[in-house]
């Protein structure tokens, strides 16, 4: 009785828990990419994929503003010369320029004058990669809806490679029979110990969806196209001081259980990220009346597919065999 009293106490928990932190901020210290960003080039490579990404996801946007992120690609385009200068990938480069490439066609087809990021873009290519062959993989593609109209016919193979993340969302109001049944789909999800340590807020209330989008702040052009939020909450009083970081990954296999079912539905949708500092994050739990014992992990933006063609972010995947180890 007097060990389990101990081993279950608060206040010794505290120094516990503090000691296990100590050593995970000491890792997080020298590996997390805001440590010497600019000295390490796969820690600079993660800010350019960032910011590579969110001028494809600008051309995914159904009422996209031409002449967009001007300032983001001349950053970008710096910042690369700079990867170079410290022995960054040649083939992520090129990735990257393949990118701007698109970037600046699509602009000049919405007929927004683009010398000025031509002219800069053409001059970083001869100096850096001038044998650079502009890959068709990247920036967006239009898709159809009958592309997605027959996906729950599909092999999970071809299943799973058709679904995309829309931010080209329709106008006709959703079933929302069919999230309901997306939500029983994933009450299968596993878990660990089959703890189900979750909590689903599902937001149809406009007023609420759009304090949550908000909040969230990364869909600004176009939250208001979306009729649903799905935000995903960890409990933590489901795991215990071994487990920490376990209520994100339990999290994050519902999450994506979830986005299979809204597609298996023939809904459009989207994952939006919750990864805040503290601050923000009681922000939200305030704003949205969540417990604190809750943590939002995901938040999901849905809503209706446009029955023609809409646009979506290629976002490029490396091969399997690139991050795989088999021994």
């Amino acid at each position: 009785m007097i060990k389990e009293y101990f081993k279950n106490a608060k206040w010794l928990l505290f120094f516990r828990l503090c000691y296990e932190k100590i050593q995970e901020v000491s890792v997080l210290t020298k590996y997390i990419a805001n440590g010497d960003m600019n000295k390490t080039a796969r820690k600079l490579e993660t800010e350019l994929f960032i910011c590579a990404h969110s001028i494809e996801k600008g051309m995914s946007i159904g009422a996209v503003r031409a002449g967009f992120g001007k300032k983001k690609v001349r950053g970008l385009l710096k910042d690369l010369q700079h990867y170079i200068e410290i022995g960054g990938d040649i083939e992520f480069v090129e990735d990257v320029c393949s990118i701007i490439n698109k970037y600046v066609d699509f602009n000049k087809q919405l007929g927004c004058g683009m010398d000025d990021i031509y002219t800069e873009f053409d001059s970083f290519v001869k100096r850096n990669v001038p044998s650079c062959v502009f890959s068709e993989e990247v920036g967006i593609y239009k898709k159809s809806y009958s592309d997605v109209a027959f996906a729950n016919q599909f092999t999970f193979d071809k299943f799973s490679q058709s679904r995309f993340s829309v931010r080209d969302f329709g106008e006709e109001k959703i079933d929302f029979n069919k999230v309901l049944s997306a939500l029983k789909i994933c009450q299968k999800t596993p878990s660990a110990c089959n703890r189900q340590s979750y909590k689903i807020y599902v937001y149809k209330d406009e007023n609420l969806r759009n304090k949550i989008f908000e909040l969230q702040g990364g869909c600004k052009g176009f939250y208001n196209d979306m009729q649903v939020a799905i935000l995903i909450c960890g409990d933590l009083c489901g795991y215990k001081i071994n487990e920490l970081n376990q209520v994100y990954v339990d999290s994050g296999i519902y999450g994506m259980n979830m986005l299979y079912a809204l597609h298996y539905e023939g809904l459009a949708a989207i994952p939006l990220t919750m990864a805040f500092k503290q601050k923000k994050i009681s922000l939200v739990r305030q704003q949205m009346n969540i417990p604190e014992n809750e943590i939002p992990c995901m938040l999901i933006g849905v809503g209706s597919y446009k029955k023609g063609e809409y646009k979506v972010a290629v976002s490029k995947r490396k091969s399997f065999e690139e991050y795989t180890v088999v021994k």
